[in-house]
């Protein structure tokens, strides 16, 4: 008699039944409900894409070095993955996070540079360590910054974000004589000289994203946040509340103000009904300070001098600021998805990045505050494709060009008023065993070509 048979054999094949059902189910549920646990998924993911912090799901990458990593857009046959690598793509790309990427060719440094590219240096703020780099057109490094004291536990110990493992500069404002301030992700404001040395540091202020400095006062205003319960929104659960400080030009603070508090009191206090009830509930990203002279003399849009353009990724709002009366006058979040880098531009139009307005592609609008229409965009196209999930920032250029910063994917572009590609880089900082890990590059800014240099020599 054989083996099957038998009543163990019998019990083999019920088994074997019940665990094919199982799969048939699993796949007709899986397939029957494959969008919202796609969307459930993707929102996860959503939730931390500015942040180098990483889920249980993505353990795979905690071997990468300090810093903020994402898998390189342009892996070559000349650095293959493994197979359990390519699996782990295979694994994100299956959720759509990283479509259309994967047949981008392997570059680094500057790729494209065409003669109506705008003249400059390029200041490079790269999320593989803490300091930040200085290239010509070419992408010849003309100067460095760099020092690892420059760090969020090297100087605030005690930083609240004790879990979050970052050893970047987010961004930087280059003075005339060298001079560099650092915003330090995380942690507060230094600044180094044109070797690096250290010459002061503020308090720990929570800082992150973004930090303005005025070209009249020297004031610093900076995005800071305080993670604890406020009982207005939640007795048990902890938010992150984030605030304008403002800073003079010793690093000393001035004055910090709720921008919770600031939108309670305005007219737009309706928006903060969109906030999620704890969490990161405003992810404010961006501020600019509009001062005196930045509006055309013959301006008569709602602009106003001595504002500041905030921007607030949860609730995809970007705001304006007014600093003498602490109200919220301007606001609008129907044209982009989860953007970046509003900034204001001489002819009184704002640039902003879209991130996730359309499905797996990022744009740049320039766009009317005053009627709210769109008078430029730039989208890129099935040949050159442009995505960033998270960051990203946008510069006009003298020349009517736009530098534009794809984050995630490590690369920075030019483009013309007419959508043409006249500069390109992509950073070459990578890691991983095979390449397959690149550096964010969180911002990349055109400095005119007539700007001060004496202090190189």
């Amino acid at each position: 008699m054989s083996y099957m048979g038998t009543g163990r054999g019998r019990k083999f094949r019920v088994l074997l039944v019940c665990a094919l059902l199982m799969i048939i189910a699993g796949g007709f549920l899986g397939y029957r409900y494959r969008g919202a646990i796609r969307l459930k998924m993707l929102d996860i993911l959503h939730s931390f894409d500015d942040e180098p912090a990483l889920p249980d799901s993505f353990a795979w990458m905690d071997d990468m070095p300090p810093g903020c990593w994402w898998l390189a857009r342009d892996i070559s046959d000349e650095s293959p993955l493994t197979p359990e690598q390519q699996e782990q793509v295979d694994r994100i790309q299956s959720l759509g996070y990283l479509s259309g990427y994967e047949d981008a060719p392997y570059a680094a440094g500057v790729t494209v540079n065409e003669e109506s590219a705008c003249p400059g240096y390029n200041i490079i703020i790269s999320g593989h360590g803490p300091g930040v780099t200085m290239i010509d057109m070419e992408g010849n490094q003309v100067h460095e910054w760099y020092t690892p004291e420059v760090s969020l536990y090297g100087i605030w110990p005690d930083a609240q974000d004790k879990t979050i493992p970052v050893d970047f500069w987010k961004r930087t404002h280059l003075e005339e004589d060298g001079d560099l301030i650092v915003m330090v992700e995380c942690g507060g404001v230094v600044k180094v000289d044109w070797n690096s040395n250290l010459l002061w540091t503020s308090e720990f202020n929570g800082a992150h994203h973004d930090i303005c400095v005025s070209d009249i006062t020297g004031n610093i205003y900076v995005i800071s946040r305080n993670i604890h319960i406020n009982p207005e929104f939640s007795s048990t659960e902890l938010l992150i509340e984030d605030y304008v400080c403002i800073l003079d030009s010793m690093g000393n603070e001035i004055e910090t103000f709720s921008i919770l508090d600031t939108f309670k009191n305005s007219p737009y206090a309706p928006i903060l009904q969109r906030m999620p009830q704890a969490g990161d509930i405003l992810h404010t990203n961006t501020i600019e300070l509009i001062e005196e002279g930045d509006l055309p003399e013959d301006y008569q849009g709602p602009l106003r001098e001595n504002s500041l353009i905030l921007s607030m990724r949860t609730i995809d709002l970007v705001c304006v600021i007014d600093l003498d009366t602490r109200a919220v006058y301007w606001a609008e979040s129907d044209l982009w998805r989860m953007q970046h880098q509003p900034t204001l531009l001489e002819n009184g139009n704002m640039l902003v990045y879209d991130n996730q307005g359309h499905v797996n592609a990022s744009s740049v609008l320039e766009f009317s505050p005053g009627t709210r229409e769109i008078l430029w965009k730039y989208r890129g196209s099935d040949e050159a494709p442009f995505y960033s999930l998270g960051s990203g920032s946008c510069q006009r250029l003298p020349n009517g060009n736009t530098l534009i910063t794809e984050s995630m994917s490590g690369r920075a572009f030019e483009v013309t008023p007419d959508g043409e590609i006249v500069w390109e880089f992509y950073n070459p900082h990578r890691a991983g065993e095979n390449n397959e890990l690149i550096a964010t590059l969180f911002e990349v800014v055109r400095i005119p070509a007539d700007f001060p240099m004496e202090w190189l020599e």
